[in-house]
């Protein structure tokens, strides 16, 4: 398996034990102290953090667009320099770029975390969210309570991964509900790992 399994969601979502999950089923999640900012998170933060906010917003070219993958695709190099076993990664803001990483692997899968909008939206602070929340709200929807502009986001980015997963992907995006995992967990930890392409 050469694709990645890449796992997103909104922060607070629950993804790290979907790459606890995928970990455990061998997939090659990354390597603690070279490519984790904390348990299972990718260290990609700063260059999401440069490169994310503007893309929503459309604010690249063309050029611009091209060194936001060439910097991915050499950060993900570094960090998985063998592919020829299956590998993947977890980051929430994958959910936001996902167009991007479908270019750059016309294979890879995509596992959609979903959470109760009410838990992410406690979970998380406008601080350090703001460039992804007004990308997916309105300048008049700026009056809004924090927590009221949250949800928004929340709703509106999950249903834009849901519709380019859907359209673009097919049976390569998979959908998993936070808690239907804790409801039923070996149901869904099954699903997870045969959608992963694992036994």
């Amino acid at each position: 398996m050469t694709y990645p399994v890449i796992i997103g969601g909104n922060g607070h979502s629950g993804t790290r034990i979907f790459a606890e999950v995928l970990a455990q089923a061998g997939v090659r999640m990354g390597i603690a102290r070279i490519t984790r900012s904390s348990a299972f998170d990718l260290n990609i933060r700063k260059l999401l953090h440069r490169w994310v906010g503007p893309y929503l917003h459309r604010q690249l070219s063309d050029a611009d667009l091209a060194k936001m993958r060439r910097e991915l695709s050499t950060r993900l190099r570094i960090y998985f320099p063998f592919r020829s076993g299956p590998w993947g990664f977890k980051n929430p803001r994958s959910m936001l770029i996902l167009p991007v990483y479908a270019e750059m692997f016309p294979s890879m899968k995509f596992i959609h975390v979903i959470r109760d909008g009410r838990d992410v939206t406690l979970g998380n602070e406008l601080a350090g969210n703001e460039d992804y929340i007004s990308a997916f709200t309105k300048s008049a929807e700026g009056a809004l309570s924090p927590e009221e502009r949250m949800i928004t986001f929340w709703g509106r980015s999950n249903s834009a991964a849901q519709t380019f997963g859907e359209q673009h992907l097919g049976e390569r995006y998979l959908r998993v509900r936070f808690e239907d995992l804790c409801d039923r967990p070996a149901e869904h930890v099954a699903r997870i790992v045969s959608f992963a392409g694992l036994p």
